[in-house]
């Protein structure tokens, strides 16, 4: 196989996921010459990882897909390198594609479940928010129930971007880490006050307390130090944003045990308020609204990604389809009424 300096085509994470897989074709091919490669190979090494030997277990649709992207995608860029751009053809680069049907059992998988608006709240109200960290921490879990932010935002967000007036977080691409560096204003869901108050008073705290400014970080990280007698010790906060979204997550992963539930990943929450959306909403405008919120240009983005409807209410829905509330009410009524009359 050529060395890891020809491969630097590729990120190092690209790299370290491709290699494996690769190798995976080599063995089936007995290590030819990649100069050599034809479409055969491709077909063979295709229907080979689909139907493996008997002997060997059967790989999951997923893993054939990444296998022959991985693959495909190498080749590609292999192509394109000296001494290689006469040798391998475009068109037998093409066999390593699967089926629309193969493509669709590969991608297709159940429904992840997403926690309720009720279990998210349960939770928040079961952390504590004794310390400043336990504070900053509520605030965290807070922010993505009022907005459905992706959970590596809010691990780069500014006080700045807060508004508490408008009732808003501006995303502001230029420090923030948004998908695709999309600018995203988002309004703050009218959730009640204890969960309102869990990100305000957080803000207040940095804004009059600390006297922090707009450019310092919303969520700082936490502050260790060394103890002669208890060796390292976290005991506050400093001026510096979080490098990724992990601590987010392990917030989360406390909450949702502190509350007895099960863990829901803070990305989860967007379908959430999704869900919210479907239950709130009563006009077309109003959804979109929503989609906006999420950071999407098209309503069918917003229900094609995160619109799923939870199997009980999918089933509540379908069950009573055709059946008028209106109507259910004015019966009550009127058989009430004849009760009364009979008495």
């Amino acid at each position: 196989m050529c060395n890891q300096a020809e491969f630097f085509g590729f990120s190092q994470r690209m790299l370290s996921f491709c290699v494996p897989l690769i190798l995976r074709f080599e063995e089936y091919t007995g290590y030819c010459d990649f100069g050599r490669f034809n479409r055969d190979q491709a077909k063979g090494f295709r229907a080979a990882l689909s139907s493996p030997a008997k002997e060997s277990k059967r790989l999951g649709n997923s893993t054939v897909l990444s296998t022959l992207k991985a693959v495909q995608r190498f080749f590609r860029w292999l192509s394109m390198q000296p001494g290689f751009k006469s040798k391998i053809a475009s068109n037998a680069i093409a066999y390593f594609n699967l089926s629309e049907k193969e493509i669709r059992a590969a991608t297709s998988s159940p429904s992840k479940p997403s926690p309720t608006m009720d279990q998210l709240k349960c939770a928040l109200e079961s952390m504590p928010s004794e310390t400043i960290l336990e504070q900053r921490d509520r605030a965290v879990f807070a922010i993505p129930m009022m907005t459905g932010i992706r959970d590596n935002a809010p691990a780069s967000l500014l006080l700045g971007h807060v508004d508490i007036d408008r009732q808003m977080i501006v995303q502001d691409p230029k420090t923030v880490r948004t998908k695709n560096s999309k600018l995203i204003e988002s309004v703050l869901l009218p959730l009640g006050p204890e969960i309102e108050d869990a990100l305000f008073s957080w803000v207040r705290y940095l804004r009059d307390d600390l006297r922090w400014q707009a450019d310092d970080p919303l969520f700082p990280q936490s502050q260790q130090r060394i103890d002669p007698h208890k060796g390292t010790v976290v005991d506050g906060i400093k001026r510096q944003v979080w490098s990724n979204s992990q601590p987010i997550r392990q917030i989360f992963k406390r909450a949702f045990a502190a509350a007895d539930l099960p863990y829901f990943t803070p990305h989860r929450v967007r379908n959430t308020v999704v869900e919210y959306a479907y239950l709130t909403c009563r006009t077309p405008e109003e959804f979109k609204a929503f989609s906006q919120n999420l950071g999407h240009e098209s309503v069918v983005t917003t229900l094609s990604s995160y619109g799923q409807i939870p199997l009980a209410r999918q089933r509540e829905l379908i069950r009573n389809a055709g059946k008028s509330k209106d109507l259910d009410a004015k019966l009550e009524l009127l058989l009430e009424r004849l009760d009364q009359t009979e008495n």
